[in-house]
């Protein structure tokens, strides 16, 4: 019988650390970062990241009263934390306060929505990682039904969120043609426009018409397909983690067929 099989444990252990010192010493390293990778693999998930979200209604891509988040795209981002094994914390902001801390400060892992064309003078300087798009938004202008067909030239305010950008009217608006009229609340907006305070309001169209519906002034108020419109891809973006963003786009191919049908579920395609 070999000294390895008739020694005890203790002894054969003894014998092998003080005979192969350089392999036990790697066999140790080894067996320390095998166990800080798998304790970091269970601790992620328990860290949620943050993403900043619009506090606004503009379902169904997406839509937060200030406390809950809901619509197509937190489906969208939570089936790519659930696919990561990781959790994502949802903060509703208003759409300029949402600017300001996700360009100023590291509070926020994520934005959503962005587009590199929104706030570009702000990002000047910043560097931001931007996604594949997830959405396509088509933002026009709705006015009262009784102006349904007037020439743009007609319209001197025009209500607009504030921290939205109207890419379809910035030639009027640089010419002082049109001022804008900003406030933190879309459906403010339109009720000032139903009682003729401002001329139109800068929205998306599809959402313009869920919502109208809900306020009961679908009668009264309708989006004018003679006026200008502006598409906008919508995109997941970070300041703080771009390897992140290109593991979102990896998602958003190898399960392309669950978005298609998120996108089925909200009436976006």
């Amino acid at each position: 019988m070999s000294w390895l099989t008739s020694a005890s444990p203790v002894l054969v252990w003894e014998r092998y650390r003080s005979t192969t010192p350089t392999m036990f010493r790697r066999l140790l390293a080894g067996a320390l970062a095998a166990l800080l990778a798998l304790s970091t693999a269970h601790a992620a998930p328990s860290t949620p990241m943050r993403v900043g979200v619009e506090k606004l209604d503009y379902y169904p891509f997406y839509a937060s009263d200030g406390k809950r988040y809901w619509g197509y795209a937190r489906d969208l981002m939570d089936a790519y934390a659930a696919s990561r094994g990781q959790r994502f914390n949802y903060e509703p902001l208003p759409v300029a306060e949402l600017f300001r801390l996700f360009l100023g400060s590291d509070r926020l892992d994520f934005k959503f929505p962005d587009n590199p064309r929104w706030s570009e003078a702000d990002k000047t300087g910043k560097t931001v990682r931007y996604s594949q798009p997830v959405g396509v938004l088509t933002e026009g202008l709705v006015v009262r039904r009784a102006g349904l067909g007037q020439a743009l030239s007609r319209l001197r305010t025009v209500g607009i969120v504030k921290g939205f950008t109207a890419n379809a009217i910035v030639r009027e608006l640089r010419r002082g043609e049109i001022v804008l009229a900003e406030s933190p609340s879309l459906d403010a907006l339109f009720q000032q426009l139903a009682i003729g305070r401002i001329d139109a309001v800068y929205v998306e169209l599809q959402v313009a018409r869920q919502r109208l519906a809900f306020l009961k002034l679908d009668k009264q108020l309708a989006p004018d397909p003679a006026l200008p419109a502006d598409r906008h891809e919508l995109r997941l973006s970070s300041r703080l983690h771009p390897e992140r963003i290109a593991d979102f786009d990896r998602f958003l191919v190898d399960d392309a067929e669950r978005v298609r049908e998120l996108k089925r579920r909200y009436g976006l395609l």
